[in-house]
């Protein structure tokens, strides 16, 4: 029978459990809601909010939030040659951000404000929590009088940037005040998701690739992470304050940027899937920067360049990401599982598909078609990822 420390007998556990429960519950809830609006089904009871409103916030900081603390919180201390965090010291972060996840969902699925807006609370309060702990890491890192994590501080200063976004939707959904909406959704996506994303893609597929591809020249210079964070901060501040020519030039700026880095990353020789994987998610980023600068410039593609980010490249890393971790850590091989592949592949049919609908003013078969995508082929992968997390290694070992 399952222990209940099993859960936090390694950082990751309890935070990708929640996030297999938000990203797998979100996406059902948004399938069932997308299929009433547009196939004349049936509709789960409705909050006074908007499905359409709290759907962007909740994908974000319930959803894809989750795995990536679970991430940094087991990768910080091996970045800095530390010793992983104990079950004491993740324990309230971790508890407070499942607890958060499982209250939204509730709210969601039942119509209740309150649920929701007490589940983005204990979020709120996990988040918190979490950054102390990785903030005390880097302080220790810093004390070793070592060199210091680039890595480390610039995801640090994404989790900060997504701190002050969850901060916005709460107060959105407490005040029912739209001002705080696209604020809460401009920050998550470009001050929190693509920086995180961008810093462990700079971090991790140079250093995945040279383990494993023949002869493979790794690149990855510091001035590069700082290049993008001015570029993201600029994008960010152009949405924000709706400056149309510095999100055309930050944007272009991106896809420039990242389409040098996918170039160079690309592996010459035979790679596994494991890498492929990344590799091939990561093109989503050129692709969606460019079609945000052309947006930004003429108006023409709505909300399409936002969901090549959101779903084409950060789900598509989620999934190489997170089955890499969840097989690693819990004795498995390091390959990737049908589940995955089916999880991955169904990705790109509903970024594909996203686009499209917003490229026909939001065709309503489209969207269907991109939820159902999503929700379905992603449905087996959190299932079995699930399982995983609940059960000790099947090599015997801690963790």
């Amino acid at each position: 029978m399952m222990s209940p420390s099993i859960l936090l007998a390694a950082p990751h556990r309890l935070p990708f459990l929640g996030g297999a429960i938000g990203i797998g519950g979100l996406a059902s809830w948004w399938l069932i809601h997308v299929l009433g609006l547009y196939g004349d089904g049936p509709l789960p009871p409705q909050t006074e909010l908007p499905a359409s409103l709290l759907h962007g916030p909740a994908m974000i900081y319930l959803g894809l939030a989750p795995f990536i603390f679970g991430f940094l919180l087991t990768v910080f201390p091996r970045w800095m040659s530390l010793p992983d965090l104990s079950a004491k010291q993740v324990g309230p972060a971790a508890c407070a951000l499942f607890a958060g996840v499982v209250t939204a969902q509730l709210g969601l699925w039942t119509g209740s404000d309150r649920l929701v807006l007490a589940g983005f609370g204990l979020a709120g309060a996990g988040w918190v929590l979490a950054s102390i702990m990785l903030a005390i890491v880097l302080y220790r890192n810093r004390a070793q009088s070592g060199p210091r994590c680039t890595h480390g501080w610039s995801a640090m200063a994404g989790i900060l940037f997504g701190l002050a976004g969850i901060l916005c939707a709460v107060a959105f959904i407490a005040l029912r005040d739209p001002a705080w909406l696209p604020i809460a959704n401009r920050i998550g996506i470009s001050g929190f998701l693509l920086p995180v994303f961008l810093t462990v893609a700079h971090r991790m597929v140079p250093f995945f690739a040279g383990n494993v591809v023949k002869d493979y020249i790794s690149w990855r210079p510091d001035w590069l992470l700082a290049l993008l964070w001015a570029l993201l901060f600029a994008r960010l501040v152009g949405e924000v304050l709706n400056l149309g020519h510095m999100q055309t030039g930050a944007n272009a700026g991106l896809a420039v940027t990242t389409a040098v880095m996918c170039w160079r990353w690309w592996p010459k020789a035979s790679a596994p899937g494991l890498l492929n994987v990344l590799i091939w998610g990561f093109a989503w980023a050129p692709v969606g920067f460019a079609f945000a600068a052309v947006d930004a410039a003429f108006g023409l593609f709505g909300r399409g360049p936002d969901h090549a980010l959101m779903i084409g490249f950060c789900c598509s890393l989620l999934v190489a990401m997170v089955t890499r971790v969840t097989q690693g850590h819990s004795g498995r091989p390091l390959v990737m599982p049908m589940v995955s592949w089916v999880a991955f592949y169904g990705i790109q049919i509903a970024a594909i598909s996203r686009a499209a609908a917003a490229l026909q003013s939001e065709s309503g078969s489209w969207l269907m078609l991109g939820a159902a995508a999503f929700a379905v082929s992603l449905l087996p992968w959190v299932i079995r990822n699930g399982a995983i997390y609940l059960s000790p290694r099947i090599d015997g070992k801690q963790g």
